[in-house]
């Protein structure tokens, strides 16, 4: 460790899955010593993906895996991650994803270490429909206002709702909680192309899970091709197999067999594929935060088509920038992808609105400025 660092802050950063941190909060990280800050990440380590040796932070496994349920397991990874506190002392716990927000959040009361929690959407836990997952919600929740009680720590979402939700069951006042414009979209990698191929092309893509739509989308495909034609589908995405609504791969390649949908299978070049799709669809209906894909759509100047739900609704002024559809149905689906591609001038109208909404709302370095914002504030600010 060079002498200055040992001068900078430490910022501890516990991530679920180093794929998500990869896609969804590396600017932040990469932004530590610009700003003043030493950064340590935190992740659960998979072999999919390869790791840069040449970094601007600290990457190290995660005592805290992704998705073990296993009581014993779970005790000893909470120990395992308080030792590692109480031995490496940072200044600032940065949790991201329920799990570990729990875990480091308990840790930072017992340390009384300041602490910031990230709410990438509300996720599952807080769609309880049963009588035990109902009692999964009232544990978090109790949980969640220890956590934030004190005034070192702080509450980070992406959307109105996610606030809202946060401050109706009490787990935080209104002023323990900023609103992040999603995780922002990097606008110089994210860019419109000049001229369009006059192909009628079609693009979906997330976690090939089924709440993000993906049977909707294919039940829209299926059913344009064999009216319409002509109109290029594809799909590409992650196969997640520890998500609860996770669909295989033999699944998903049988799906888009039968409905006439390209499965890409995961891509890290989306900036290529967007520019080049005519418009971009993500049905979800999944608890998002904003899901960074349709910031990244607009960013690159195609129009939007996503459901009226909390998250997708925050990143599309409808009619405007994109058009928003009701959940869990396939035919709005089809109706709104029908009536850009029968107008190609709005088409070309709300891409270019898109754009302007991105760049004026979502740029990563407003986010990247808030969270050192952040930093700043708790790091320096002697809390009794």
């Amino acid at each position: 460790m060079a002498k200055k660092d040992k001068k900078l802050k430490k910022v501890f950063m516990f991530v679920n899955v180093d794929w998500f941190f990869f896609s969804h909060r590396l600017a932040i990280a990469k932004a530590a010593r610009p700003n003043q800050f030493r950064m340590s990440v935190y992740t659960d380590l998979t072999k999919s993906e390869k790791i840069n040796q040449e970094r601007e932070f600290d990457l190290y496994q995660s005592p805290i895996s992704r998705a073990s349920k296993n009581k014993i397991l779970l005790i000893l990874e909470f120990l395992k991650a308080f030792l590692l506190i109480l031995k490496k002392k940072p200044d600032l716990i940065h949790a991201v994803t329920i799990k570990p927000i729990i875990l480091l959040g308990i840790i930072s009361r017992l340390t009384k270490t300041p602490f910031i929690g990230a709410i990438s959407g509300l996720g599952p836990v807080f769609s309880a429909q049963t009588f035990f997952s109902n009692i999964r919600l009232k544990i978090v929740l109790l949980i969640y206002r220890f956590i934030f009680k004190p005034k070192y720590s702080t509450i980070i979402c992406q959307n109105k709702h996610d606030k809202k939700i946060f401050t109706d069951l009490k787990i935080a006042t209104v002023s323990k909680i900023t609103i992040s414009p999603g995780s922002g979209v990097d606008l110089d990698r994210f860019k419109p192309i000049e001229s369009h191929s006059h192909k009628r092309n079609v693009l979906m893509a997330s976690r090939i899970l089924s709440d993000k739509g993906v049977y909707e989308y294919c039940a829209a495909a299926k059913s344009l091709n064999s009216g319409e034609g002509n109109i290029e589908f594809k799909l590409a995405g992650r196969i997640d197999e520890l998500s609860p609504s996770a669909i295989s791969l033999k699944e998903i390649e049988s799906l888009c067999e039968d409905s006439g949908v390209k499965y890409l299978g995961n891509r890290n070049d989306l900036n290529t594929l967007l520019p080049l799709a005519s418009m971009f669809v993500l049905p979800s209906y999944y608890a998002e935060g904003i899901p960074k894909v349709l910031l990244e759509a607009a960013s690159c100047g195609i129009p939007v088509i996503t459901t009226n739900h909390p998250g997708c609704r925050d990143a599309v002024i409808n009619n405007k920038t994109g058009i928003l559809i009701e959940p869990r149905n396939s035919k709005s689906i089809e109706l709104a992808i029908l009536k850009l591609l029968n107008d190609k001038d709005l088409m070309i109208k709300m891409g270019k609105a898109g754009r302007k909404l991105a760049e004026k709302n979502y740029d990563e370095k407003k986010v990247i400025d808030l969270h050192y914002h952040l930093y700043r504030y708790l790091t320096k600010k002697a809390f009794n």
